[in-house]
Order: C-alpha cells, then sequence, then structure tokens
C-alpha cells in the first residue's frame, strides 16, 4: 500500500520467533486486542499466540531451536476477535516483553525493520 504524504500509519513493533511445528522462523507483529490482551501474529502462517516470551527469539543469547521454550508457545489460527491494533511501547514494558522486540514494521510496509543493536 503506497503512503500518502501527511497521514499517519500504524507502527506495529515486532520480534522475531521459531514455530517448531513449522520448523521455520516467522515475525510477530505484536497487537492488543480490544479486551487489553497482547497476542503475537505470525501473519505468513495467520497464527497467533499469547506466549509471545516463549515464542521469541530474543537478547542477546544465540539461537537454538531445540530450546525447549519454544515448545511451549500454544498457538491458534488468527480470529478477527483479535484484531490488528498495534501494542504500545508502554504495553509493551508493562507486560515485560520490551527484550523481545528486534524491530517494527510500518503498516504500508512488508517485513521487519530491525532496531539497531549496541
Amino acid at each position: 500500500m503506497p503512503r500518502t504524504p501527511g497521514t499517519l500509519e500504524k507502527i506495529f513493533y515486532a520480534a522475531h520467533a521459531y514455530l517448531p511445528s513449522y520448523e521455520q522462523g516467522a515475525d510477530l507483529i505484536i497487537v492488543r486486542a480490544a479486551d487489553g490482551q497482547l497476542w503475537g501474529l505470525a501473519c505468513e502462517f495467520d497464527l497467533c499466540t499469547q506466549d509471545i516470551r516463549q515464542a521469541a527469539v530474543s537478547g542477546p543469547q544465540p539461537f537454538d531451536a531445540a530450546d525447549p521454550k519454544f515448545a511451549e508457545a500454544h498457538w491458534r489460527p488468527h480470529h478477527d476477535d483479535i484484531g490488528l491494533l498495534p501494542a504500545s511501547w508502554e504495553d509493551l514494558m508493562n507486560a515485560g516483553l520490551a527484550d523481545c522486540i528486534a524491530g517494527y514494521q510500518l503498516q504500508s510496509q512488508l517485513g521487519i525493520q530491525p532496531f539497531p543493536r549496541g
């Protein structure tokens, strides 16, 4: 979707996730449902989870597909009740998920724009 100058667009915070059932990684955008609960949405699989910390590849640790935390994440099909309202940085801080965030995705773009690691 092309961006029109002077318009605002949604900014989704995003994490990298691993789905053991697919033996594949995915970009996970973090959304806030109308009831205030946070969900991680893997758009390419049309799946979501509330177990964001377990699904996310986070921190300075090297990725290990055998890490048992990935199997702890419960995934389900995305449904309209969750919606597509981006979670705010404050939402992420309050949920203790800030260290899981790897970047952001603008509504008009595909793919995550990584935050520099420093």
